[in-house]
């Protein structure tokens, strides 16, 4: 096995993986509970609270959280998705204990004073506008409200100005209460340990960590309704695209032949989409394919950026590429370079210690079954070419197709046709 786990009766999980050879050691501590568990009302907490957890605890300032980790040469941050929270840090293993004391004292003890918490919604209410005059970045933003509409997974990470105003400090106190339970916390470690010590400290720091109910989110059932266009008319001096439509969950099978169409779709310099709008037609810098997948369904979208008057051609171009997938099927030697392209990406993020205790602390999170190394690239080995060319059929039609773009100028009716020709 790659890894070994550890639970303790709060519900609490370790997982863990030890490197001799390594100097260092990387520490997550994940919480399930992101943009997709929160109440509409309040958008952007979970995302809030992480910025927050930073600024101080009952034991230390934020100089001297700061101080306390990279006095001694470690780094550390955090991050929030759509469907899970992490506080790392990554140090030499020697400092292993102190690691574990700051990171279980940000989560079980946050000051979160007034004067910090007005201060750090400004932040992100201008991290937000910095993203929204940002159209390579927002367009996507519109793409996501476009395709899951109303629903927690169609809303910024962030949140919105509006909601971050309605946040309260009581709010932000019960959320934590509420989400960063015992059941709801995953402690990932990758790097050099002693693996009795690592268990001590582990019980020593999150075993008082009180046990609730697991956090649960608004489940994805709405239907494919498309083809539908999102178009925001703004004076720039590139137009840019998002296109895509609905695919499969990370529990889904098929995410496997999900994943080599991308590659010779879009998903490096040598996929269809990069030969053909910016190599031969000269029509986009930038043009690539990817996928988000989620815990109940998933995405595909292609993005660009073209000059206005280009637009309809670029997306015409889009299209035909698309349908000529559809139509003559993808060739053998352009599955197999996907495949090799796609195991070689996969094994060689996981040989930094820090993205492999990632990789293995979200999979415990979210996955009802972790798979190994092994399993994944065995998996990814045996697709095969009518597989690929299956899902290709599955996902490019009419009705799952939706466009969003940002431009100077554009007619929806006109952008709508050519994405009906799919």
């Amino acid at each position: 096995m790659d890894w070994k786990e550890y639970k303790i009766p709060n519900g609490l999980k370790l997982i863990y993986k030890k490197f001799k050879e390594f100097h260092s050691v990387a520490i997550g501590v994940f919480i399930k509970t992101g943009s997709r568990y929160e109440n509409p009302k309040f958008a952007g907490i979970s995302h809030f609270i992480e910025h927050l957890l930073f600024k101080g605890t009952k034991k230390r300032s934020c100089n001297e959280i700061k101080e306390t980790i990279e006095g001694v040469g470690g780094t550390f941050n955090g991050f929030t998705s759509t469907e899970g929270t992490c506080y790392w840090i990554k140090i030499l293993d020697k400092y292993i204990e102190l690691s574990f004391d700051v990171l279980s004292d940000m989560i079980k003890n946050p000051l979160l004073k007034e004067d910090d918490i007005n201060k750090e919604r400004n932040v992100i209410i201008e991290e937000i506008n910095m993203y929204r005059d940002i159209p390579a970045k927002y367009v996507h933003e519109l793409f996501d409200n476009l395709i899951f509409e109303d629903h927690p997974l169609g809303v910024p990470i962030s949140g919105t100005p509006e909601t971050l105003t309605k946040i309260q400090r009581n709010d932000l106190i019960d959320y934590i209460k509420s989400k960063y339970t015992g059941e709801n916390i995953v402690v990932s470690v990758a790097g050099n340990f002693e693996e009795k010590k690592l268990k001590e400290i582990f019980d020593k720091f999150f075993g008082d960590i009180e046990r609730k109910e697991e956090n649960q989110f608004e489940k994805w059932e709405g239907k494919i309704d498309g083809p539908k266009i999102k178009l925001m008319i703004k004076e720039t001096e590139q137009t840019h695209i998002s296109f895509g439509g609905f695919t499969y969950s990370f529990e889904d099978e098929k995410r496997y032949p999900l994943s080599i169409l991308n590659i010779i779709l879009g998903g490096n310099m040598s996929s269809r989409l990069f030969n053909k709008i910016r190599e031969e037609l000269g029509l986009a810098y930038e043009i690539r394919s990817f996928v988000r997948q989620y815990q109940d369904t998933g995405i595909y979208n292609i993005s660009a950026g073209v000059s206005p008057e280009n637009l309809e051609k670029a997306l015409l171009e889009i299209i035909k590429v698309i349908k000529g997938m559809k139509e003559k099927g993808v060739k053998k030697d352009e599955v197999e370079r996907s495949k090799n392209f796609l195991i070689s990406q996969f094994l060689m993020g996981l040989e930094d210690n820090l993205e492999y205790m990632i990789w293995i602390g979200e999979q415990k999170l979210l996955k009802k079954k972790m798979e190994n190394i092994n399993e994944i690239v065995k998996k990814i080995e045996k697709v095969k070419r009518n597989q690929v060319e299956e899902v290709a059929n599955e996902i490019f039609k009419k009705e799952n197709s939706y466009l969003a773009v940002i431009s100077s100028k554009g007619k929806e009716e006109k952008l709508k046709d050519i994405i009906s020709e799919i």
